[in-house]
């Protein structure tokens, strides 16, 4: 962790040369120093951080600083920005199919890891979503969440024509033992889901993969957050805090002087800030969202 009493020069000096207010004087900035003075009185006060975008990466953001700072003693404020709110962007409508594989079944860089922590922080969410208090305070967190938060059927994928069913059979051949990938024939998928069409007579089944409802988990996942901060509170870092601000920032000069540290979680919308825009390697794509209802008939 970079000590977070003492202020790290930008490494990459075409981008905003932040600064950071002495906390003796509005006017005053501090630069680059490492002064033991300077170090013991900035040592006294909380971390500031600004995370731009309250979807997956965000929440996760502001999760694990949290976390850190509860484990080396010290204070941090957090304040995140999402002109919606929780989940209000592209992360909110996912379909929510959590794997570490990617459409054709290949693993993920660092897709084992990335997968662990998944799961972790799946766990924290739906601990949080468990102990909730039924209280006026929570009574729209509760509209929130009332229906699943996550499935833990599986996840089964058809092969559509031949090149498809060698890629992921390939594929599937380094699979994680921590979420195996199982061909299986038409009889055994239709098991699973009655009435599928398999055109080749096979499947591939993803029995530890997981379904989420993005939304819920999201909420779930701040709930877990202000969650920590009272445990930290009573713990004696009443220092710490968490704040929500639905407000966008449209450009970073505006958080200039104000935090000692600024996370972008904002997907490709970081090109649409100008400090950034033209200056990281993005290629987006379009998606596509749609909203399927199950007929009554079907539990």
């Amino acid at each position: 962790m970079l000590a977070p009493s003492c202020f790290i020069q930008n490494p990459n000096p075409r981008f905003l040369p932040w600064e950071r207010r002495s906390p003796r004087s509005r006017g005053g900035c501090i630069r680059g120093t490492t002064s033991p003075v300077l170090l013991s009185t900035l040592a006294q006060r909380p971390v500031r951080c600004a995370v731009l975008g309250a979807g997956f990466a965000g929440l996760s953001v502001a999760w694990h600083l949290l976390q850190h700072s509860s484990k080396e003693s010290q204070h941090i404020c957090i304040d995140i920005y999402d002109e919606v709110g929780i989940g209000g962007g592209a992360s909110g409508v996912s379909g929510g199919l959590l794997h570490p594989y990617s459409p054709k079944a290949k693993l993920l860089w660092r897709g084992a890891e990335c997968w662990k922590e998944s799961l972790n922080l799946l766990s924290i969410a739906e601990a949080a979503w468990h102990s909730r208090d039924s209280t006026s305070e929570t009574q729209e967190f509760d509209q929130e969440l009332d229906g699943f938060l996550v499935r833990r059927g599986g996840i089964l994928r058809p092969a559509m024509d031949l090149k498809n069913l060698n890629v992921l059979n390939d594929n599937a051949q380094n699979c994680l033992a921590s979420c195996r990938i199982e061909p299986v024939d038409k009889d055994t998928a239709q098991s699973l889901v009655p009435s599928l069409r398999v055109p080749f007579d096979t499947a591939f089944y993803m029995p530890n993969a997981v379904n989420i409802h993005p939304h819920r988990y999201l909420q779930a996942l701040f709930l877990a957050c202000e969650n920590l901060v009272k445990e930290m509170s009573s713990s004696g870092f009443g220092g710490t805090r968490l704040c929500l601000h639905k407000k966008s920032v449209n450009k970073l000069l505006e958080l200039q002087g104000e935090y000692d540290a600024v996370i972008i979680c904002v997907g490709a919308k970081a090109d649409m800030l100008p400090e950034l825009s033209g200056r990281l390697p993005l290629r987006t794509c379009k998606g596509v969202i749609a909203h399927l209802k199950l007929p009554d008939d079907i539990g």
